[in-house]
């Protein structure tokens, strides 16, 4: 039986398009039918992005053993609505994990993306509450410390902070004593941590994930320098010092890792759209991930803007709260990755 794509069902027809003497089972915020047609998937929840889905194991068992067969069998996905079952259509694994013998985590992409209107029934989304202000902007350049605090404070407000007594001097003290001991500021892209030697007089602090670099800096100054070992044949001298660097990484990181966030390849005139309600962080470009990073806050919002040599530009944008990023559905973007 042919259910149209976006139609709404009843739960039993939803299920029963996975053929006649179908396996049925539950797992993790889904229903499952593994049939001779089709491996049917009801959820309740797990949908990401308009095209990503995601759930959490352990999967049944018939599930799992569907799932290895080869070729790839056909999966049909369907959401649960209060009225009924949303065809969601044909999927595509996209990630499988499997422990101790069992599915913990199964990712898919649906064929046909979902319309925002459509994506909004399945994955509502309530009002942002109140959101901390972005007016430590007006701290700089005088006092990125400052200004590096009262950010991490507001970004990370919903996680619990262990206060540390710290008595040391400098930046790199300061930022560990603004993290609180919270696990999440220290980064995901690009990564803090507490200095170690590197040799020549230098410390490295930080590195980013992939290994392509690490960060170099001077032990013992008030305001030291900065460089990336990696980047370039020689180390690459940051444009701004630790103080307001260690900033810089902290917007890296809420722009880049965030979820709800997105990535995308723009011009100059939907650069400028995505920043137009945000207030530019008046600090001198950074030199990753692109060689001139440009950063703009508001009250729950982090754009990083990078710029090459080219026509294009590299955009990032993390938020605190998936409604925030919904202005941006309308800019007709071709978005990388975007869960707003």
């Amino acid at each position: 039986m042919e259910i149209r794509l976006w139609s709404v069902v009843a739960e039993e027809v939803a299920l029963a398009s996975a053929g006649p003497g179908a396996e049925q089972d539950g797992g993790t915020g889904a229903w499952f039918a593994a049939g001779p047609d089709a491996l049917v998937v009801v959820v309740e929840a797990g949908v990401r992005t308009h095209e990503d889905l995601t759930l959490p194991g352990p999967l049944p068992r018939p599930v799992a053993r569907h799932l290895a067969r080869g070729p790839q069998p056909a999966i049909v996905v369907f959401a649960r609505l209060k009225e009924g079952c949303l065809a969601l259509g044909s999927a595509q694994v996209t990630r499988l994990a499997h422990r101790r013998g069992a599915v913990q985590d199964l990712g898919l992409r649906l064929d046909a993306p979902l319309p925002y209107d459509l994506l909004d029934r399945v994955r509502p989304t309530g009002p942002p509450g109140p959101q901390p202000p972005a007016d430590w902007v007006g701290l700089l350049p005088h006092d990125p410390g400052g200004a590096l605090e009262r950010f991490i404070a507001g970004w990370y407000a919903g996680v619990p902070a262990v206060p540390a007594v710290s008595p040391a001097p400098g930046p790199l003290a300061a930022f560990h004593r603004a993290a609180a001991g919270r696990a999440e500021v220290y980064g995901g892209s690009l990564q803090i941590f507490h200095e170690e030697p590197a040799g020549e007089g230098l410390v490295t602090f930080g590195q980013a994930a992939d290994g392509t670099f690490t960060l170099l800096t001077e032990p013992g100054a008030a305001d030291p320098r900065v460089w990336y070992h990696g980047l370039s044949d020689q180390p690459l001298k940051e444009r701004e010092r630790l103080g307001p660097y260690l900033l810089i990484a902290a917007l890296t990181h809420a722009a880049m890792d965030s979820s709800p966030g997105g990535m995308a390849f723009v011009d100059k005139a939907q650069a400028r759209r995505i920043v137009g309600p945000l207030r530019r962080v008046p600090l001198r470009p950074a030199r990753w991930p692109c060689a001139r990073s440009r950063f703009y806050v508001g009250p729950g919002v982090v754009a990083l803007v990078g710029e090459d040599d080219g026509d294009w530009y590299e955009v990032y944008v993390g938020a605190r709260h998936r409604s925030l990023l919904r202005r941006l559905r309308k800019l007709g973007l071709d978005w990388e990755s975007f869960d707003g």
